[in-house]
């Protein structure tokens, strides 16, 4: 009786464990179509905005209809969604300018010559169809004035799942960080 009790009980527990998170960050761009080694200035980017039900630690998608959100309790994103936002502009505009200092903006003063701005309007999509990354940005000086502006709408078509979701988002903030650094190239 003690055994079967045991039994029972290890297969309840067992029944009960759910599955292991999965965790997934979009990457940077490794090698860029176009370059603008002339921009020399140091470039601050700042804190990235998402939209409330993006910038969650789990991964959101949209279902069959628009207001539909799907939120993935066991895929989730790998650090806070707006760090690695950030991070990846970083890293993009790193390689696209390669003679710029590019640097995340911190509390702590720094002396530069443009900042960027980026509110990312929607980066969501659906797993069986497509990603889609809707953002606008723009460019101030030290003093604060801004310089430039714009927007980057797009959408990628993928399969099915995370593996090609996340990758498609990658090159979605690659594109964004290339409208980014061709307007940085174009300030005097």
């Amino acid at each position: 009786m003690k055994k079967i009790f045991v039994t029972l009980l290890a297969l309840a527990v067992t029944a009960c464990s759910s599955p292991n998170p999965n965790f997934y960050q979009p990457v940077a761009m490794q090698t860029p179509a176009n370059t603008y080694p002339n921009v020399k200035s140091t470039i601050l980017i700042a804190p990235v905005l998402l939209p409330a039900e993006q910038s969650r630690p789990q991964i959101t998608t949209l279902g069959k209809e628009n207001y539909e959100v799907k939120i993935d309790e066991f895929n989730r994103w790998g650090a806070a969604p707006e760090k690695l936002v950030q991070q990846v502009l970083n890293q993009n505009l790193s390689l696209l300018l390669p003679n710029a200092m590019v640097e995340n903006q911190t509390t702590l003063r720094k002396n530069y010559k443009y900042a960027v701005f980026a509110e990312i309007r929607e980066m969501n999509g659906r797993l069986d169809e497509t990603a889609l990354l809707k953002a606008s940005y723009f460019i101030r000086n030290a003093q604060g004035k801004i310089l430039k502006q714009g927007r980057f709408d797009q959408a990628l078509k993928i399969e099915d799942g995370y593996d090609a979701y996340i990758p498609a988002q990658s090159r979605l903030l690659g594109g964004l960080s290339q409208a980014i650094a061709a307007d940085l190239a174009k300030l005097k």
